[in-house]
């Protein structure tokens, strides 16, 4: 008869929470600085506000005009390339970005 012992320590640290939430975390910060050159810019206080969320797994920005700049498309921006959902410019450029600083921040 064949006995098998599988050890499943390497792959349970690998997967375990505190990676997963680290990973998030640096994922989150690396989304936060590439979004932030697609804020519209006026005087710097929308882009200045942007933060990440208590848990390391959102981005959010802190004025009461943020939610009506980010859904609503206005005309005549100041700065070239920002405007409105800023996240799906951002995404599309720097997704694989995204994924290399979760994999790094998660220890994989």
């Amino acid at each position: 008869m064949v006995s098998v012992d599988i050890k499943l320590d390497g792959p349970k640290k690998k997967l375990s929470q505190q990676n997963v939430q680290q990973g998030q975390y640096a994922m989150s910060n690396q989304a936060l600085a590439d979004m932030n050159q697609f804020v519209p810019m006026d005087q710097s206080i929308l882009r200045n506000t942007g933060s990440l969320g208590i848990d390391g797994k959102s981005v959010s920005w802190h004025t009461p005009y943020a939610r009506r700049k980010f859904y609503e498309p206005m005309y005549n921006y100041t700065t070239p390339g920002t405007g409105p959902r800023w996240d799906i410019k951002a995404k599309r450029i720097f997704i694989k970005d995204w994924v290399n600083a979760f994999q790094k921040g998660a220890g994989w």
